[in-house]
This record gives structure tokens, sequence and C-alpha cells, in this order.
């Protein structure tokens, strides 16, 4: 059995469905450049409030909301498929999710203060990487309804990720996994990686391409701007 639960968002009420299923991250596969790649809140504690320059050293993980069926639009930074019949653009060419299930997990990189130090590693996941939410505006604009409840994600200028950071999706063919290569000045990094559900087909609809254009214009236009 379902529940859902309305949320507003810039005058658009969007329902969101959830059941028990989840889709976790697994671990990861390699770990350069960090005095650790932990995921909370098994190994280590999720921070709340989010610091601007927590200057730990740590690559830090945790899965955000599980199982969520959308109905309105996502926007999304990094694609990993750029074909798959979840993904469309609007008129200004931003990327959009809409009309399949999803789950949200969020990173945390930041180096010691007065380092320009890259952490390398890749990151495993128990279901297919649909993408990552990077840009200050994109990640602000999921808080609300991607993010944990009662967490304060906080909102600072520069927050997400930089043009400088690499964030490889599939590698080795390998839907579930991701390589990044994050380089954390001040303040430091963060993403939120969108995947699917585990055992849920990524597409829900026959025709997830006309969601697309539903709410647009009521959704409010988030645009990528990329940190300098």
């Amino acid at each position: 059995m379902l529940n859902c639960k309305s949320l507003t968002i810039i005058a658009l009420t969007s329902l969101f469905c959830f059941s028990n299923a989840t889709a976790g991250i697994i671990g990861y596969d390699s770990c350069t450049g960090a005095v650790a790649c932990l995921i909370a809140p098994d190994s280590a504690p999720i921070p709340n409030p989010i610091s601007a320059n927590p200057n730990n050293d740590l690559l830090l993980g945790w899965d955000e909301i599980q199982d969520f069926t959308l109905t309105s639009n996502l926007y999304i930074d990094l694609v990993a498929d750029f074909g798959a019949s979840y993904i469309g653009q609007d008129a200004n060419g931003t990327y959009v999710i809409a009309g399949t299930t999803i789950s949200s997990h969020y990173f945390q990189w930041d180096s010691s203060a007065g380092s320009n130090s890259t952490v390398n590693a890749t990151i495993n996941f128990d279901a297919e990487v649909f993408g990552f939410i990077s840009s200050v505006d994109n990640l602000v604009a999921s808080d609300d309804i991607l993010g944990l409840s009662g967490f304060d994600y906080t909102v600072f200028n520069a927050r997400g990720l930089e043009n400088q950071d690499s964030t490889l999706f599939s590698p080795g063919g390998n839907n579930n996994l991701v390589d990044i290569s994050w380089i954390a000045t001040s303040p430091g990094d963060w993403g939120r990686a969108i995947t699917a559900s585990a055992g849920v087909p990524p597409s829900q609809i026959p025709e997830p391409h006309a969601l697309l254009l539903l709410g647009l214009g009521l959704a409010g236009l988030v645009r990528f701007t990329p940190r300098t």
C-alpha cells in the first residue's frame, strides 16, 4: 500500500508517493585523497546543520528520501543517460526527470583548511544512477522535497560542485557505479545523487515525456549556474 503526502513548492502542489522499497549507498569500491569515505549514519553521524567548511578530510554520504514517484519535474544538472525515457528538457534546455520513481542520496566532501585536495572514489549504489543535482539553486530547490525531515541543509554561497569536479557515470558499463574526482576548496563540495528505487522499474508510465510539459511555468524555472 502506498502512502502519499502533498508538498507545495513555489506555488505548485506536487503529489509524491512512497512505499517500503529503498535504494541505498552500498559503499565505495575505491577511495583515495580523503582520510576516509564513509556512509552515515552507520559509520559516522549525519552533520546537522551542514557546515560550509567542515574541514574534516572526509567524503561522507547518506541516504535521503526513498522510493518517491514524481508527478512534477525534478531539475537535474548531471545526467547519466540522456536518452532515457524519464529525461527531458524544458524550452531553455534545462534537464528534468519526470514520470518515474526515484531515491535520493547526499554527499559532502571537504579537505582541511588551507589545502586544495582531491578525493577520488567509486561510489556503489544498489540501483541504477540517474544523475546528480549539483548546482546551488537546484540543491536548494530540492532540499524540502528530497532532504531528510528535520534536517538543516543550510543555504550558503557556492554550495554544490565546481566545473573542475569530475563525475563519471557507469564506469565499466555498470549503471550502479559513479566515479568521482572532486576538488574541495572553500567551501567544500556537495552533490545529491538521484537513483532508481531498488526493485522498481525506472519508467512507471507509457509516455514519460508527456509529463515534462506539465507545470513548467508553475514549478519555478531553475537554471544551472556553475560555481566559479
